[in-house]
């Protein structure tokens, strides 16, 4: 299914079916009415705003997404750097 909210952009969209209680719906049909555009439009704006600012999917580094573990392991301290730790690193 194809729906353009950019007239220059042409996009796929999937359906789906969101239950929300009677005021909530009230709101979103009263605010689509005042900026003449329509529900699915603001629904797909907020989900937009909401999943943008979620940090869980915002893992924007290694560290991000291991964080919980830095730190975690007991060894010298530096063994990322001390070139004698390498000796015979991979035979």
């Amino acid at each position: 299914r194809r729906f353009n909210e950019n007239p220059q952009q042409r996009i796929t969209v999937k359906t789906i079916t969101v239950k929300v209680e009677e005021s909530l719906h009230t709101q979103l049909t009263a605010l689509a009415k005042r900026r003449k555009t329509t529900r699915s439009i603001l629904i797909r704006e907020a989900l937009r705003t909401c999943l943008e600012g979620n940090a869980e999917l915002k893992a924007s580094s290694s560290l991000a997404l291991a964080q919980d573990l830095a730190g975690c392991v007991k060894g010298p301290r530096d063994l990322s750097t001390n070139p004698a730790h390498m000796k015979n690193f991979g035979r």
